[in-house]
């Protein structure tokens, strides 16, 4: 019994079946089924699975550059389920960058999960004026004066009067403290998430991590899927105060 070679009509991807059989137009049920779906649109060739072949595009390339399906389903007003299907059926004809979430959460030391970082940072953000932030890696509970200086002079043996800035994230990931001494005063901004946490370095990475200004602000509004969120606006709330010391 030989086997005979055609490529599917509907896919395009080359299959084999038993020469005894009927001679196959589609490699699988699917591709028939989506094919008798789309006949009698005079756009035929244009559309996947009733959709434009360009919004069907623009998903995989979204998905490809390490986009989750449910951001590009909610970004592209296309369902959750046809975004599954099309990631099923085609995610594995090119490499998939890796998501920025899954690269943080696996560095293994603060270089990789800058480097993470960095490459999530397209050079229009970076500017001259960016400020160096110290992120101090782990989680601490309670992000009053006292807690930051004492964590600062205790645990990273600086000197909290430096005027270096440093970023602390709370024990529940909702809310990062930015924290400088800029005489005569202590300068406070606190960044709360009003939906979902925070992606902040662990304590396994080593002490801190120093970003500039524009990496912490694209950190801010990283969600916890790895992506930018849409609205800033409704996604983080930022309040600025001073102290004295």
């Amino acid at each position: 019994m030989t086997a005979k070679t055609m490529k599917c009509l509907y896919c395009g991807k080359n299959f084999s079946y038993q020469s005894r059989q009927t001679q196959r137009e589609y490699c699988s049920r699917q591709c028939g089924s989506r094919a008798t779906y789309n006949k009698g649109s005079a756009n035929t060739l244009n559309k996947v699975w009733g959709y434009d072949k360009k919004i069907f595009d623009t998903a995989m390339v979204m998905y490809w550059s390490g986009e989750e399906s449910s951001t590009i389903a909610r970004r592209l007003n296309i369902p959750i389920g046809t975004m599954y299907s099309w990631v099923h059926d085609y995610g594995n004809r090119r490499q998939r960058v890796e998501p920025i979430k899954k690269r943080l959460k696996m560095a293994e030391n603060a270089d990789e999960w800058l480097e993470a970082l960095r490459e999530n940072v397209s050079a229009d953000d970076r500017g001259f004026d960016d400020l160096p932030i110290r992120l101090v890696c782990g989680r601490i509970h309670g992000q009053s004066i006292s807690k930051c200086t004492s964590v600062i002079y205790e645990r990273l043996q600086d000197n909290p009067l430096n005027g270096n800035v440093y970023a602390f994230c709370n024990k529940t990931r909702t809310a990062i403290t930015t924290f400088a001494w800029k005489e005569p005063v202590f300068q406070i901004t606190k960044n709360i998430r009003m939906h979902g946490t925070f992606i902040c370095p662990d304590e396994e990475l080593g002490k801190t991590i120093e970003v500039t200004k524009s990496e912490f602000n694209r950190l801010l509004l990283l969600n916890k899927q790895g992506v930018l969120a849409e609205k800033v606006a409704k996604n983080v709330d930022i309040v600025r105060f001073s102290c004295y010391n």
